[in-house]
């Protein structure tokens, strides 16, 4: 189920397995074929719970979750992801990876600026999904 009621009570009433609750929501963001609209509603919220969330495991299952919704739905042109940006030096590498891929495939250049001071990281793989999203924004075909 893709609805963000859902995904509140999934918060509201937290249990230890939500992290694969959320897998499983992941899951269906990648093999089912859910409502266009319920699902950038959706991406929004689970874009404001990963940015607030504290615990390392969910916050990283909502990234794969935000992931799964750019990949496999394509909202990411459909999504304000500007929160994220503001909150890119302050994520741990294994979510900053995701972020920066999440922010390429939103092909916005305004993240440009923001993307391009991670070149020069000192981990090898931020520099490349540095890369990869850079090269994503100014790639002209429509996929993502």
């Amino acid at each position: 189920m893709i609805e963000v009621t859902y995904l509140k009570r999934l918060f509201l009433n937290r249990r230890e397995d939500l992290h694969l609750r959320l897998g499983d929501m992941g899951d269906l963001l990648e093999y089912g074929n859910p409502n266009r609209q319920d699902v950038i509603a959706f991406t929004q919220y689970a874009l404001e719970l990963a940015i607030a969330e504290e615990d390392f495991e969910v916050k990283e299952s909502l990234f794969h979750l935000l992931m799964n919704a750019v990949t496999f739905q394509g909202v990411a042109r459909n999504v304000e992801w500007d929160p994220l940006a503001n909150v890119l030096p302050t994520l741990d590498d294994a979510i900053l990876d995701y972020a920066l891929s999440i922010l390429g495939c939103s092909k916005n250049r305004k993240f440009i600026k923001v993307i391009e001071p991670y070149l020069h990281s000192t981990t090898e793989d931020i520099r490349q999904a540095a890369a990869e999203a850079l090269e994503e924004i100014n790639y002209n075909v429509e996929e993502c």
